[in-house]
């Protein structure tokens, strides 16, 4: 399920902000398929480089930052609830996080380019950076899945992603308003992907806490299911 809303959010924003698809049907005539106040917003013809009118091209540096990770050696975690995550994903867990949810990493080193959406407080080390921007993460992590950063790699020995390299990409700089109601649109998608999260956790740990019960006949299965319909 998780796999299908991912796929929804990244189709809005490529329809959106990478194929101007409204700005091509209202050039062709076409009907509406966006809700009046979202269509409005996209303009009425392309201009010459294939860009909507009014949308000029913006550095990924006037963007978003890549902040550095901080580096967490095995040794020096302390026991806790806060995911730490290097550049293949998650790779422990801490006693307190590095940065506040919700977080985008991007793999820095090992992985270049890997992209990890985070819904919780987290610990990102130094072989990845982690997203800052004014503008909605949301649609700062759909951005960077377009910029073909798994490519990006420019070190021999270890992988590696530069940063400079990064910033100097241009991307269509999209009205502000339009930004924000793709966020209002991805962000219910990404509420829901959480939720499933969530959901599948606590079933997780339900699991892990009935089973040696059932096999060692403390509880019978009915008492078994009472107990997941109460959770789920």
């Amino acid at each position: 399920m998780n796999e299908t809303l991912e796929g929804m959010a990244r189709a809005i924003f490529k329809d959106w902000f990478v194929d101007f698809g409204p700005t091509r049907a209202k050039m062709e005539g076409r009907t509406p398929y966006l809700a009046p106040e979202i269509w409005a917003l996209f303009p009425a013809r392309l201009n010459e480089d294939g860009k909507p009118e009014g949308w000029d091209e913006v550095k990924i540096q006037d963007v978003l930052e890549l902040a550095y990770g901080k580096s967490l050696p095995a040794n020096d975690r302390r026991e806790g609830p806060i995911p730490v995550y290097g550049s293949g994903g998650l790779t422990g867990f801490h006693d307190h996080p590095l940065v506040e949810a919700p977080v985008i990493i991007v793999g820095r080193k090992g992985i270049v380019g890997s992209l990890y959406w985070e819904h919780r407080p987290c610990y990102p080390i130094d072989t990845v950076f982690y997203v800052r921007s004014d503008l909605p993460l949301v649609y700062c992590f759909h951005l960077l899945e377009t910029l073909g950063l798994t490519e990006m790699n420019t070190d021999a020995a270890v992988p590696g992603l530069n940063r400079s390299n990064v910033y100097r990409l241009f991307v269509p700089n999209a009205p502000v308003p339009l930004v924000n109601a793709f966020a209002d649109q991805a962000g219910a998608i990404r509420a829901k992907i959480v939720a499933n999260l969530v959901e599948n956790e606590t079933l997780g740990t339900t699991r892990d806490l009935l089973l040696p019960k059932l096999m060692s006949g403390e509880i019978q299965l009915r008492e078994a299911e009472e107990v997941v319909e109460a959770v789920a």
